[in-house]
């Protein structure tokens, strides 16, 4: 399941801050597949639409729509990571711990 990484198989036999270098790697992976930023595009137009035409005229609607949007975002990020976490692992594997935080900037 995407939403539990610590059961994830790419991420078995590392230590915490392995598993946390790998999952910064899938990130910076998933940030270059157009779809992870689909939400924040849909929640853009709204807030136009609702700002131009008042398409929802109530506040608790709005804030109703608002908070899926950003479920909507948050589920969309969670398996954009768990896709490109096997790639992420090989390369962690490759390069190891030190190489990994550089490219990572940390």
């Amino acid at each position: 399941m995407p939403f539990l990484f610590s059961r994830r198989p790419e991420l078995a036999g590392l230590d915490r801050a392995s598993r946390r270098d790998v999952r910064r790697i899938a990130w910076h992976f998933a940030q270059r597949h157009w779809t992870l930023h689909a939400p924040a595009f849909a929640w853009i137009v709204f807030v136009l639409l609702h700002t131009r035409y008042h398409i929802v005229p109530d506040r608790r609607e709005y804030l109703l729509i608002t908070a899926v949007i950003f479920v909507l975002a948050v589920v969309n990020i969670r398996l954009h990571i768990a896709r490109y976490l096997k790639p992420a692992r090989a390369i962690y594997d490759r390069i190891g711990s030190a190489a990994a935080r550089t490219l990572i900037g940390r």
